[in-house]
């Protein structure tokens, strides 16, 4: 299972929009808040004009969209192990170390999306609707594994959004000496919520 992302383009195209999306993650890796980061900062670090930032993002929000897409489709990739499978518990408990490392290694990202999603309903819409594709996709893998459908719906949802939060407050912590105690957290409750074995 993948997800495709906002934008397909090839070739030139694309490098010019990799090297915008770089300068923007090193602007914020230096500490710059999303919300005082600007398009000509972004512009000037990637050598690039403002108007040349225009030609390939609306706005520093489409900047971030377009990142986020390539976050998401990573986070389907490493869920589709377990909703692909008929794995238990062990095999849960893999994805989700792979999910949590994945936020880990996109921590300046998640900072900034979650930012921005805290006074853009445009971009809270945006992450809301990409957590709805875990959920639709973890509903299927409960319905298959033959869950009560009238349930199966809201364990997704309270299941999905769980992990969301837990691996968003990771994130706010640069150490990550507690990340597998997480993980472990996780694993036991999916586990006895969907009484999975080994």
């Amino acid at each position: 299972m993948s997800v495709p992302t906002r934008r397909d383009g090839t070739g030139e195209r694309r490098r010019q929009e990799q090297a915008l999306i770089t300068a923007a993650t090193a602007l914020l890796e230096e500490g710059v808040p999303y919300a005082t980061l600007s398009v000509g900062a972004i512009a000037e670090r990637a050598g690039q004009t403002r108007t040349g930032f225009y030609q390939y993002f609306r706005d520093k929000r489409d900047l971030l969209l377009a990142t986020t897409d390539e976050f998401v489709a990573g986070l389907f990739d490493d869920a589709d192990h377990w909703w692909s499978s008929t794995g238990g518990r062990a095999q849960l408990h893999d994805t989700l170390r792979t999910i949590a490392e994945h936020f880990r290694g996109s921590r300046i990202l998640v900072r900034a999306l979650m930012e921005a999603a805290g006074y853009d309903p445009e971009v809270s819409a945006y992450w809301t609707t990409s957590i709805g594709r875990f959920v639709d996709a973890t509903h299927a893998r409960l319905i298959r594994d033959g869950h009560d459908p009238s349930e199966a719906r809201e364990l997704a949802e309270v299941l999905v959004w769980m992990v969301e939060r837990s691996c968003h407050l990771l994130v706010l912590d640069d150490d990550g000496s507690g990340d597998a105690a997480r993980v472990d957290a996780m694993t036991t409750v999916w586990a006895r919520t969907l009484s999975l074995g080994p």
